[in-house]
């Protein structure tokens, strides 16, 4: 079987481990000028952006594997493409098992946080390119005040950037910097991004249990309610949502609980799982 994938995650390393796998090479010079055939993937694993390279192989393998329905659509329609050419296997996370208000509790004590505060968190890899600052303009709009914000990186230029416009707009004392991620102690994530790619972040939150905001280019709005995506970056509605939320013991509960069962069911198997069923279709 002959596979193909620009970046390698834990299903793609499943599929080597656990089948009989060849990568795919683009050819020889030959076959570039079409002396030797060139032969095409069974599975393309794509990532990333639409270039001419993954076009070829979306079209050309035998199938071709995305991590978000909507990916799948908008692929079918720039190509033009039949929608059978695609198969869906969405992103997994499986979180260790532990007590949330324990760790909740212990975190508190450590920064000195008042135990009925909710902890409002942001990360990213690139905080720009993921809204930090909206995140920071949706917090300063917050008129409750039983809430503290979390950031974390561990990258020096993401703090050194962070603890710049904290500064600048006077939030610093609002505002915790760390260096580790902290989903399992989060009760509110926020990711203000203009990244379409599903983001990972958003799954890892809601199996951590957190109330999660997001904005709607992002491809990770698929497993999310409608209550939490957001019209854009600077959606002023989010910070009156929060209010609520902070106000609404129950509620926030409520969509915890939702946003738990839901990514509960995007584990690893589920992956192995679907991967397999594709594999036994195509009879590989």
């Amino acid at each position: 079987m002959i596979i193909y994938y620009k970046n390698e995650t834990n299903l793609t390393k499943y599929t080597e481990q656990s089948h009989n796998t060849q990568l795919y090479k683009d050819g020889t010079f030959l076959t570039k000028i079409g002396f030797k055939k060139r032969i095409y993937p069974d599975i393309y694993f794509h990532s990333g952006s639409l270039n001419e390279f993954s076009k070829r192989l979306i079209i050309n393998s035998k199938i071709t594997i995305v991590n978000s329905r909507i990916l799948k659509d908008a692929i079918c329609k720039t190509l033009q493409i039949s929608e059978n050419k695609i198969e869906v296997i969405l992103p997994a996370y499986e979180p260790k098992k532990y007590k949330k208000k324990e760790i909740q509790k212990a975190f508190k004590e450590k920064y000195m946080i008042d135990m009925e505060k909710k902890i409002i968190y942001f990360t990213a890899k690139d905080f720009e390119r993921n809204g930090f600052k909206y995140f920071c303009t949706i917090i300063n709009n917050l008129e409750m005040t039983n809430w503290k914000a979390v950031i974390s990186t561990s990258d020096e230029k993401q703090m050194i950037y962070a603890k710049e416009f904290l500064t600048h707009h006077k939030l610093l004392n609002d505002v915790i910097l760390i260096n580790e991620e902290i989903f399992d102690v989060a009760d509110i994530f926020i990711l203000p991004t203009i990244v379409e790619n599903f983001s990972l972040s958003v799954l890892k939150a809601m199996a951590h249990k957190c109330v999660v905001f997001s904005t709607r280019n992002n491809n990770a709005i698929e497993i999310m309610d409608v209550f939490s995506i957001m019209n854009g970056q600077k959606d002023s509605n989010i910070s009156y949502k929060i209010d609520m939320l902070l106000r609404v013991e129950d509620e926030i509960k409520k969509i915890k609980k939702e946003n738990f069962q839901i990514a509960s069911k995007l584990t690893p198997t589920y992956q192995r799982e679907k991967l397999n069923k594709i594999i036994e279709k195509l009879a590989l």
